[in-house]
């Protein structure tokens, strides 16, 4: 299912780090779309696969299970490599999320039990009520669809973990041999291809799917109307999760159901503010200033993405606060990632 919904088309293009970085790491790996090309890379990742499917700890076992996803067979094997993950780091939340997200994708999993699990590992994070939220709204039962976003409501973030995720796929990918890459590329080196590699793999697989939240919070129904305070309290957590996705969904959360007019300012402020920044990121990203190096060290020194994107602002001498006068890109309707 997939509901559209009002962003900033800024935000979308130039702003979503993860967004960027899979097309740069998909460029890396698989250059055009000559046969030869996409031959190598399908041979390096079966070979990337087995070689870290035979290794008895999570970070391989997690990372042969994001290659295995563009094989055949792929999402299959990968939900049974994530569910060995997870035997080997039970009190892993990154690896548990993430074996919750893929599970939701493939007909007749078990996801209800695995998030519940999550839950016991991060009991604080929102995000582990997704999955609870959305066969709640299949369903259309009011009263568990209240139940999981007043839980969501109590939650102090919603992560995905997006950079412990990253850091376990580079260490995973220095395992085997480097990603095939575009020859003529000179900034194309070892690193980079891991790197970019690494970060395409957690933009694919951890993205969440937001739509089911944004449905129920959205005002101009009669059930909707009655969550206005669940659904302010979890834009909260939202705009405290790790990803700029879950922030700006917040954000909207927060405008649509703010408690009065001062508190639908702050959402707009505070949006606009985010706004300013990905224009400006979007200005400096691939460029001397951020090559993509820079930019996935930064990611994967800070857990939340808006803190990296503060740093790189910062370091590249543009402000992180917009001029008085600047006003974002009129807003436009997308689609969000959804699952299949």
């Amino acid at each position: 299912m997939r509901y559209p919904w009002i962003i900033s088309g800024t935000t979308l293009v130039a702003g979503l780090l993860a967004s960027s970085l899979a097309i740069a790491g998909t460029t890396a790996s698989q250059t055009g779309s000559a046969p030869d090309s996409a031959a190598s890379s399908t041979t390096w990742r079966i070979g990337a696969v087995e070689t870290l499917a035979a290794q008895p700890d999570a970070d391989a076992l997690v990372t042969a299970a994001g290659l295995a996803q563009d094989l055949s067979n792929g999402a299959e094997k990968s939900l049974g490599l994530l569910d060995r993950a997870t035997v080997v780091a039970p009190q892993a939340a990154d690896i548990g999320l993430l074996d919750v997200i893929q599970c939701s994708t493939q007909p007749g999993c078990e996801v209800l039990s695995r998030e519940t699990r999550v839950r016991g590992i991060d009991p604080h994070n929102g995000d582990v009520w997704m999955a609870a939220l959305h066969d709640a709204s299949t369903h259309a039962d009011q009263a568990r669809i209240d139940e999981a976003l007043a839980n969501m409501a109590r939650s102090t973030h919603f992560n995905v973990y997006f950079a412990s995720l990253g850091r376990r796929f580079i260490a995973g990918l220095n395992r085997v041999p480097t990603p095939p890459g575009d020859p003529a590329d000179q900034a194309n080196t070892p690193e980079s291809q891991r790197q970019m590699q690494a970060m395409s793999m957690v933009a694919a697989l951890a993205m969440p799917a937001l739509q089911d939240l944004v449905r129920v919070c959205e005002p101009g129904t009669a059930p909707s109307d009655g969550r206005r305070k669940t659904c302010r309290d979890t834009a909260t957590s939202m705009e405290h999760g790790d990803t700029v996705i879950a922030n700006m969904v917040g954000l909207q959360l927060h405008e649509w159901n703010a408690r009065d007019a001062d508190d639908r300012a702050e959402a707009l402020a505070q949006r606009r503010r985010l706004q300013w920044q990905m224009n400006q990121l979007a200005t400096i990203t691939g460029t001397p200033a951020l090559p993509p190096t820079k930019e996935v060290a930064s990611m994967l020194a800070h857990e939340r993405e808006v803190d990296s994107i503060d740093a790189m602002l910062a370091d590249a001498g543009k402000p992180l606060d917009p001029p008085t006068d600047w006003q974002p890109p009129p807003p436009q309707r997308v689609r969000p990632p959804s699952t299949p």
